[in-house]
């Protein structure tokens, strides 16, 4: 239990040293450096030198109103807010003093996620990003930890198309959920998210239980890669909903218009073809760009 303590701490960047100094503090406040550096073994140098570095750190504080400086460890909830609330105070500035040395950060790639934080970031930057059409492939542990930023991108008119695996509902979105829990669940020892946005980048993710780190993550922003993602999670949701619409005893022209709004209002509508434009022989882009044309004249004689 302690070493995973320990190793919390380290992640949050203490020094080893410091980590220990500071469990020993919240053990026994009002300690002196003295007794610190033998309640953790360390020598007495290391140890002050590591109490004077979590003191600039706000972490702990100084008694020197008795014979001996006695040390206390402020809570870790304290510390953290202290910490966030520092870093929220110098965001702005440090975004601004790095805006103009930043290069692209769209430049094609695949790229490996290694941290649970560095997955869910990447999919919050790409729903607050988002123009038009996002397609979630989303477990329930993430789908709840992202609700807040999918609810905040479908009230901004982004369309959501998801696919779930237990009865839910998420505002603003069209949600392609079981009447009950999949009796996959239960198999996994994994939580699987798989989110595409405007057919121009996707992240692909299987994130250990309880967010405790991941299996495998890659967020790929390249326009082929992407549509050939969204063509298939797109086709995948379709063959899911007709099985549905089946179940429910739907009759042909039911299913029909049902294919044709999905169609119309996912892929017909979203950048899926002015993304494969540039590949397209110019006899079909003037096809393609002939109803547009006729849209325009109509509006001209109107």
């Amino acid at each position: 239990m302690k070493e995973k303590v320990l190793k919390l701490l380290t992640d949050l960047g203490f020094s080893g040293a410091e980590a220990s100094a500071y469990l020993a503090l919240l053990k026994e406040p009002g300690a002196t450096g003295y007794r610190v550096s033998r309640l953790v073994g360390k020598p007495i140098p290391n140890t002050y030198k590591a109490l004077d570095s979590l003191r600039q750190k706000g972490a702990v504080v100084l008694d020197e109103s008795g014979r001996g400086r006695a040390y206390t460890a402020l809570p870790i909830g304290e510390y953290l807010e202290g910490l966030k609330r520092g870093l929220d105070t110098k965001r702005k500035s440090i975004e601004e003093g790095l805006k103009d040395v930043a290069g692209d950060s769209s430049t094609p790639g695949i790229y490996q996620l290694t941290s649970v934080e560095q997955v869910y970031e990447r999919v919050r930057a790409m729903l607050d990003g988002a123009k038009s059409v996002v397609l979630m492939d989303i477990f329930p542990e993430p789908l709840e930890t992202l609700r807040s930023s999918i609810e905040k991108a479908a009230k901004r008119g982004v369309k959501i198309l998801m696919m779930v695996y237990t009865p839910v509902a998420v505002k603003g979105c069209e949600v392609i959920a079981p009447k009950k829990p999949a009796p996959h669940l239960d198999i996994w020892n994994a939580d699987w998210m798989n989110v595409v946005v405007d057919c121009s980048e996707y992240v692909h993710s299987l994130l250990m239980k309880n967010s405790q780190g991941v299996h495998r993550a890659v967020w790929t922003h390249d326009d082929y890669l992407a549509i050939q993602a969204f063509s298939g999670a797109f086709h995948e949701f379709m063959f899911n909903h007709l099985l549905r619409l089946l179940w429910d005893k739907k009759c042909g022209d039911e299913i029909e218009a049902e294919m044709r709004r999905m169609n119309r209002t996912y892929l017909k509508d979203s950048p899926f073809y002015h993304v494969i434009r540039p590949w397209l022989k110019e006899s079909v882009l003037r096809e393609m760009d002939k109803p547009a044309e006729r849209r325009a004249a109509r509006r001209r004689e109107d």
